[in-house]
């Protein structure tokens, strides 16, 4: 696992047509966080445990489960393997997204395992559909109604090996797509998460976007993953917008030539822990920012949210496990964050019963909306947005009578307010401030 432009990460899956109703932000925000790896045949292990308890204590409902035993060496469907674990995930009320694993160097094993053809994917998209949708074989037959995958990805950061043949990528996705879509065409499918755009600035993500165009154009792919590891050398995000997950998507989308709308996915992000970000207080504010900077991926008309999924990297893993630049966990067991995810709890704590209202690209202010309170987040970074400063200027809601001011290291202040405009001092610069209007 080279990190931060070689990630190990999975996909994503897309609905036919439009997209769909959760890019105006209908979900609540704790429903598009999650985690990864729940390996399949890890399930009842350690490994799996650790992730199930991080994802509880951030406050998450999703849950990227892989397989790399969902089909046989003569590419037929194996999709039971995935059961225990579909189990394991009910019982910890986290939602799966399927990952079905593929890997260039598979074409190099002896006897060879190339990618497939067309057929071959078709038939896993339409057993693993048929299983494990809502309502499925595997639901029918474990009496649980109500509950299944909705989202089924495939081939992980085909541009980092870069070894399988275009051609081949683009039919095995096209089969994937079919396949599911026969079961049930409401159901999302999305190739798995690239890397190059952010590790290498390749908006082609090495031939592989432009491959799949035309599958994204016609609505048989959702959307587009893309992995985004943030480095003080490589990404730095404190360098300006042209360091968003934003400016990928764009330039990515651009390079397919797409003129359908997308929607975005991220199954892994994160900010390093290394170099002039490696201490604590450097890695909490920025996470902040990059954390918001994920869910506030617009359209093409640059102020609809299109984010789905935002799944960072990795959370229940201690630097034993993954080294300390992306382990966002201090103890195993029992689970206990490190910085970065004590601020996903915090985001979480505060938002995660909310949903996206707006997004003003220009001005870096995100707002949402909930049961007890509203939220404004401001990404006052240098070059994120056109009025930075130490003063924010909101129009709260009528019934405004406290707010809150919150960064990446908690509650800062609580002051009066009322509704209307109103002219928000003594803002900390160079990082992202939220923003709490409590209900009364």
């Amino acid at each position: 696992m080279l990190r931060f432009a070689l990630t190990f990460a999975s996909c994503i899956v897309a609905t036919q047509g439009a997209p769909s109703e959760l890019h105006a932000g209908a979900d609540r925000l704790r429903d598009r966080v999650g985690g990864g790896n729940l390996v399949t045949h890890l399930a009842g292990k350690p490994q799996v445990e650790q992730l199930y308890q991080a994802l509880h204590g951030v406050g998450a409902t999703m849950g990227r489960m892989d397989s790399y035993g969902w089909r046989t060496r003569e590419r037929v469907p194996t999709p039971r393997d995935f059961d225990a674990g579909m189990l394991e995930a009910h019982k910890n009320r986290i939602t799966p997204v399927i990952l079905l694993e593929y890997e260039g160097s598979y074409q190099a094993l002896d006897p060879p395992q190339p990618i497939g053809s067309y057929d071959d994917w078709f038939a896993a998209g339409k057993a693993m559909a048929a299983r494990f949708r809502p309502d499925g074989e595997w639901g029918r037959e474990n009496g649980i109604s109500g509950w299944g995958a909705t989202i089924f990805t495939a081939v992980n950061e085909p541009d980092v090996q870069a070894t399988i043949p275009r051609q081949a990528y683009h039919d095995a996705m096209a089969g994937l797509a079919d396949g599911v879509h026969s079961v049930d065409p409401a159901l999302r499918v999305v190739p798995g998460g690239f890397a190059t755009c952010n590790s290498h600035g390749d908006a082609t993500l090495r031939g592989y976007g432009p491959a799949i165009a035309d599958l994204l154009q016609d609505g048989r792919l959702d959307g587009i993953d893309l992995h985004t590891y943030y480095n003080d050398r490589w990404y730095p995000m404190t360098r300006g917008r042209a360091f968003s997950v934003q400016t990928c998507f764009d330039r990515v989308k651009q390079a397919m030539g797409l003129t359908r709308d997308v929607s975005f996915y991220a199954t892994e992000f994160n900010v390093a822990r290394a170099g002039e970000w490696e201490d604590s207080r450097t890695a909490g504010r920025l996470y902040l920012s990059a954390f918001w900077d994920q869910v506030a991926v617009v359209g093409r008309d640059g102020h609809t949210p299109v984010m789905v999924l935002a799944f960072p990297w990795n959370l229940g893993d201690t630097p034993r496990v993954d080294g300390p630049h992306y382990a966002m966990a201090v103890t195993e067991d029992p689970w206990s964050p490190e910085i970065r995810g004590v601020v996903q709890q915090t985001i979480l704590r505060l938002a995660g019963d909310m949903t996206i209202a707006s997004v003003e690209k220009r001005r870096g202010l995100i707002a949402l909306t909930g049961a007890d309170a509203e939220l404004f987040v401001w990404q006052n970074l240098p070059g994120w947005t056109d009025r930075p400063g130490r003063t924010l200027e909101l129009m709260l809601p009528d019934w405004a009578h406290t707010i809150e001011i919150w960064g990446w290291d908690g509650l800062r202040r609580r002051m009066a307010a009322t509704g209307g405009k109103s002219v928000i001092t003594d803002l900390n610069e160079n990082e992202t401030t939220m923003i709490r209007v409590p209900r009364r």
